[in-house]
């Protein structure tokens, strides 16, 4: 797709944007109330979050307290909060693309490349 088709749909997104205080609102209330679950260690640890990122709850099977191995546990802690926070980017995404008619992200190669080029072009 070339920038020009690009900047079409970009334009075609804002203006189907409407009252986007209202709309941004509604998304912050949907994302807070989205919850998203990961685990590691084959259920050892599992980390929940909401949608917008916020870690909510983080469940330790306690047979792992009696291991030796505390960098196993990190090792757990890390790869589950690291998966949950990719879930929680994917389902916002997916909620601002509900709401808003697109995904801002959508966009970033637009402004990237509008960027390298100098600014918009003339009309």
């Amino acid at each position: 797709m070339g920038i020009f088709d690009q900047m079409k749909q970009m334009r075609e997104a804002f203006s189907q944007l409407g009252n986007i205080k209202e709309k941004q609102e509604e998304l912050s209330k949907r994302l807070a109330q989205i919850r998203v679950s990961a685990s590691a260690g084959a259920g050892m640890v599992e980390v929940t979050a909401s949608a917008d990122g916020t870690l909510t709850n983080i469940n330790i099977n306690p047979i792992m307290f009696n291991a030796d191995d505390k960098k196993m546990l990190e090792d757990l802690i890390l790869s589950a909060t690291n998966e949950v926070q990719r879930k929680a980017k994917e389902t916002m995404a997916h909620e601002m693309k509900n709401v808003l008619g697109f995904n801002p992200s959508d966009f970033e190669g637009v402004f990237n490349q509008l960027q390298k080029d100098g600014g918009f072009p003339p009309v």
